[in-house]
């Protein structure tokens, strides 16, 4: 018997993740969402894949933009995740009121203050379900100085955070 699609959910909510802001721009419309579904995928050529949900607005600018950003989070923007997770109820394209937001190379948006922001060109896009699979080129990395804040993570339907070991 196949695994159900509630099975399937409280396992994953076992595998934790960094939250990032996966963000993108078309012409000056700007849309973006809280995801854990980003991984790097090569070094040479530097590109990174998300995975984002086909029925939202970020995947339509993604789309005809050919823009997308990754800005991985500290602990210090929680409030932030859940403001882009949808959680005040405002549209995929109405969140950038809050945080410093710029541009470099793409015209993505890129958090000031994120971990590190990855600015990247669309390579490609493959269906995958209800989600589609984007595969970014790297064309501009902002790390912030300083340093690393604690990582914001998410796990089990919380928010929680990294230690290091002594």
């Amino acid at each position: 018997m196949p695994v159900s699609a509630e099975e399937f959910r409280q396992g994953m909510r076992r595998l934790g993740g960094a939250v990032n802001i996966v963000t993108a721009a078309s012409g000056d419309l700007w849309a973006g969402l809280t995801a854990t579904a980003v991984t790097s995928l090569s070094a040479e050529p530097p590109r990174l894949l998300a995975c984002i949900n086909r029925q939202g607005a970020t995947y339509d600018i993604v789309s005809k933009g050919r823009t997308l950003a990754i800005n991985v989070l500290g602990c210090a923007h929680q409030a932030l995740a859940m403001r882009f997770a949808g959680l005040s109820g405002e549209p995929e394209t109405e969140r950038f009121s809050d945080g410093e937001w710029e541009t470099s190379v793409t015209g993505a948006p890129l958090l000031r203050d994120a971990l590190v922001a990855f600015d990247c060109r669309v390579e490609s896009i493959l269906d995958a379900g209800s989600h589609a699979i984007v595969i970014g080129n790297i064309e501009a990395v902002q790390v912030r100085p300083g340093d690393v804040e604690d990582p914001l993570c998410y796990i089990d339907g919380r928010w929680a955070t990294l230690a290091p070991f002594e």
